[in-house]
């Protein structure tokens, strides 16, 4: 079936009209038209989101664009030798291994002498001649392929090569980029070995047939010969999801390069305390563009004009982040591409040590600290932010003012701290697109207007066959969906307002854990279970741990993460407001007191909801493919069913 027959077909079943498909891929109806009538080719750029949004699997994929052909796809795996290549030249000459470009992944094992656990090191190429590419790196001293031979048990390593009768030189590039985006989340592999970022962001004809199609079959016969783990396991880690190897949007794209011509420009001039703010929207993409340009100024330092004016040095950059759980994976990002040490830091530790760097990249800038919190010599302390500025040459923030989620990260109230945010010497770079949820545009505008309070926003959700929102009246088929769905997809969790006391360090007077009850469920806060401590102290992310999906997140916990599907709880302080038909705050009834101030005898003032507001924005905006509340407040629970209930 040719392709304008099949997404003709492929919409009827799915139930929409033309004009459903333009308002979600936001063209015209006649564009849709034409495409379905093969009067126009459908753009490049739009081909994933259409082909998602009608439900297409990678075969169909690979059949539409005329891939599907016995023998197009060949895996040969040999020995990394001398004689193994030669071997190969001659009984593979005349092949689609040596006729065609190819993409070719160099493995090894290396064993953890602590564990006893044998792990993979790896190194992706791409090549238009495999057997000249491999002879050269064969020849090559400090060859990336020979130093995982020489690091791997036993010297050995084995060569996969990888050829199909389709693959050109953007094919191979594209191949090797999501090899390397793809590996990094792979649990089986302790180090990568490239050396560079593709940095592919431009289409090019049939690029998602590649992507969606001939990627996964190639992925999936290395998981049948045990050499990689599942693609849902790989595309549900923390590393994965943060990979400095991902295509940007153009958007994206745009603004890494105004910020990399900016901090190019301040250190070659030998300028001082620059700021760069990255600003958007939970979701909007910020910390994938951070990730990248952490690793590309590493790989590729600017040149720096010492202070004498005369001489230069390669430009130093640290990453840092007062989130635990995403410095986590950022350390762990760091580790597995062997950056080195302490290019990964927590704030208090790096201005503790006060040495100046070239460039510092603060993700979550909404979460420093503007107040003395950590309790430091009063003579030495200064707020995380000026501390920051006067260390860093160029600064790069991640902001979000609707992430301010407590008085600890207030900034209104300092006049040099709200300077170095939004002064006029801050360039600032916005994010408006939303690459999280993925959903149609009404499903994100409806989940904005909720997670921001807005009048009226208490309305049926729109219809969304890729995007679930579901209210629950009672808890226990609550829990009980989130597990089913994290069984299902995998990386699902509830999350729930801090409405139940928690003291990190300590334990309950009357009981083992500090608990979340909501209905008849009672279940252990974030970090309380053994299992889930012990594997925090391996690094694990907790999303990523089995048993925490036996307890309750908090948004401290999953800020900046993404869920397959998340599961929140809305305790007693989030409220049903009848006059203006959204969500409402009581701050008394929080338990989040460290991040609130007290005036007057009450926690509900304005500046107090504002926070716990902003919470609720983090919360909602956690899950890609869904979102499932549960509410504790009996009468916006019944609105929430009520709801529902309308659109059934």
């Amino acid at each position: 079936m040719k392709l304008y027959e099949l997404i003709r077909q492929k919409r009827e079943e799915k139930g929409y009209t033309q004009d459903d498909v333009a308002q979600i891929l936001n063209v015209t109806r006649q564009a849709v038209q034409n495409w379905e009538k093969n009067k126009r080719a459908i753009p490049n750029e739009l081909l994933a989101d259409y082909f998602e949004l009608l439900g297409f699997n990678a075969q169909e994929i690979l059949s539409v664009f005329g891939f599907i052909d016995n023998g197009n796809l060949q895996l040969s795996e040999i020995d990394y030798s001398q004689r193994a290549l030669d071997d190969f030249a001659q009984t593979a000459e005349d092949t689609i291994l040596t006729n065609y470009p190819t993409v070719y992944l160099g493995i090894g094992k290396k064993t953890n002498q602590h564990s006893g656990v044998a792990k993979q090191l790896v190194y992706v190429g791409e090549a238009s001649s495999i057997v000249r590419r491999t002879n050269q790196h064969l020849k090559s001293q400090g060859d990336k392929l020979n130093a995982i031979k020489d690091d791997s048990d036993d010297q050995s390593e084995t060569l996969y090569i990888i050829g199909h009768s389709r693959f050109n030189k953007s094919a191979t590039l594209e191949i090797e980029q999501m090899f390397m985006d793809h590996l990094l989340g792979d649990e089986k592999f302790e180090k990568i070995y490239n050396g560079r970022n593709n940095g592919l962001s431009n289409d090019f004809y049939e690029r998602e047939a590649y992507r969606s199609g001939v990627f996964s079959e190639i992925w999936n016969r290395l998981y049948q010969k045990n050499i990689v783990s599942s693609l849902e396991s790989v595309q549900n880690s923390a590393l994965f999801a943060n990979s400095p190897f991902k295509s940007l949007s153009s958007e994206q794209e745009h603004a890494k390069n105004v910020i990399g011509l900016m901090i190019a420009e301040t250190l070659i001039n030998g300028l001082n305390n620059s700021v760069i703010k990255v600003q958007g929207l939970a979701g909007s993409g910020k910390t994938v563009l951070l990730s990248q340009l952490f690793y590309e100024i590493w790989k590729n330092p600017y040149p720096v004009l010492n202070y004498d004016r005369k001489t230069k040095h390669q430009a130093s950059i640290v990453l840092l982040v007062r989130h635990e759980q995403q410095r986590r994976t950022y350390e762990q990002i760091a580790r597995k591409l062997n950056m080195g040490i302490d290019v990964v830091m927590d704030v208090p530790r790096f201005i503790s040590i006060g040495k100046q760097v070239d460039v510092l990249l603060v993700d979550e800038a909404h979460l420093l600290w503007s107040g003395n919190y950590g309790r430091v010599n009063k003579n030495k302390w200064q707020p995380d932010l000026i501390a920051l500025h006067k260390l860093a040459r160029t600064m790069v923030l991640v902001y979000d003012p609707k992430q301010v989620t407590s008085v600890r990260n207030n900034i209104d109230g300092n006049e040099t701290l709200f300077n170095i945010v939004n002064g006029p010497d801050t360039k600032t770079l916005y994010l408006k697109n939303q690459w999280r949820i993925q959903a149609n545009k009404e499903t994100q505008q409806w989940i904005g207007n909720l997670a921001h309070f807005k009048e009226n926003s208490l309305t049926i959700p729109p219809v969304d066959d890729n995007y679930q929102i579901k209210f629950f009246d009672n808890a226990k088929e609550f829990k009980l969906a989130i597990e089913e769905q994290n069984r299902d997809v995998g990386l699902s969790r509830m999350v729930a307002t801090y409405d139940w006391k928690y003291s990190q360090g300590s334990r309950p007077k009357n009981s083992e854990y500090w608990t979340v009850t909501f209905g008849d469920q009672v279940v252990p806060w974030n970090l309380e279970l053994s299992k889930v401590q012990e594997a925090q102290k391996k690094q694990v992310p907790w999303q990523e741990i089995p048993e925490s999906i036996a307890e309750i997140g908090s948004d401290f916990t999953v800020q900046g993460i993404d869920l397959n599907y998340v599961g929140i709880i809305l305790g007693p302080s989030v409220i049903w407001n009848d006059e203006t038909n959204a969500l409402d705050i009581n701050a008394d009834l929080s338990c989040d007191h460290a991040k609130l101030r007290k005036q007057n005898g009450t926690y509900n003032t304005m500046e107090n909801k504002a926070y716990l507001k902003n919470i609720i924005n983090v919360l909602l905006t956690r899950g890609v493919h869904g979102v499932y509340v549960y509410a504790v407040n009996d009468q916006l629970r019944k609105k929430l069913i009520e709801i529902q209930q309308d659109d059934s």
